[in-house]
């Protein structure tokens, strides 16, 4: 009887310790959500759906170690049912997605040359090497390059290139910018406005606060740019020659 009592006091603090123990474990492994790089998620639909993403869109950042164009890469779902199919089969819904981003930013690319060898001009169709241009979508952001060899220099450090990019786009639509108010809280833009490139496209704003805010709804941003551009001078440079041929 006095070894029952004695014992049951020690049973209980070493369940007591194996459950503090199991939950310590527990909160160590949670995992941290991870942290976006590149440009905001550029497309107005959800990529599983199809339906049109709004403000309660729910964003989701890949991590893939082993591809540096995707891993931080934004995704954004019209709700987690979709994040869960997307995460199942990302290789089902990412050359989709690839292939939209292509196409709508493919007007707006401010660069003819290759971003890599510097001194090349980006093949052409019909030109002698034109099955070597090569279209890659890194972190959101459309690069064009004139080799498949290229890739792997991009590969390397994708936001140095997306940063060059970032800064041709400002200096390629700043001189004809259409938009004379910020397109978030419509206040006058001063001549130091807030600048930030999405989805290869210039947007002026007021403040930061409201650059955190356009990248949150790219699509309503675009509407108020072709706005502007419908009712002044063409803002966006010339249109590159399509290639035939994506990024493998």
């Amino acid at each position: 009887m006095n070894t029952m009592n004695n014992t049951t006091p020690r049973i209980l603090v070493a369940t007591i310790a194996l459950a503090t123990l199991c939950a310590t474990l527990s909160i160590g492994a949670a995992k941290s959500a991870a942290t976006a790089k590149g440009a905001c998620y550029p497309l107005a639909t959800c990529p599983v759906s199809g339906k049109p993403l709004d403000k309660d869109s729910v964003a989701f950042v890949i991590e893939d170690s082993t591809n540096p164009l995707n891993d931080g890469r934004e995704i954004r779902f019209c709700c987690p049912k979709c994040v869960a199919s997307f995460t199942a089969e990302p290789q089902k819904f990412l050359p989709a997605i690839d292939a939209a981003i292509i196409e709508q930013q493919r007007p707006f690319y401010p660069l003819i040359k290759c971003i890599v060898m510097t001194e090349d001009d980006l093949p052409l169709p019909g030109s002698e090497d034109a099955g070597k241009l090569r279209e890659l979508v890194v972190l959101n952001d459309l690069v064009r390059v004139c080799c498949p060899g290229c890739i792997k220099k991009i590969k390397k450090d994708p936001a140095k290139f997306v940063a060059i990019i970032d800064a041709a786009a400002i200096a390629a639509q700043k001189k004809n910018y259409a938009l004379t108010t910020c397109p978030v809280s419509g206040e006058a833009l001063e001549p130091d406005a807030t600048e930030v490139v999405i989805g290869e496209r210039l947007v002026r704003l007021c403040c930061g606060g409201c650059a955190d805010k356009a990248k949150q709804n790219p699509g309503a941003i675009y509407a108020k740019l072709d706005a502007g551009t419908t009712k002044s001078a063409p803002t966006a440079p010339a249109k590159p020659a399509a290639p035939a041929t994506t990024a493998k």
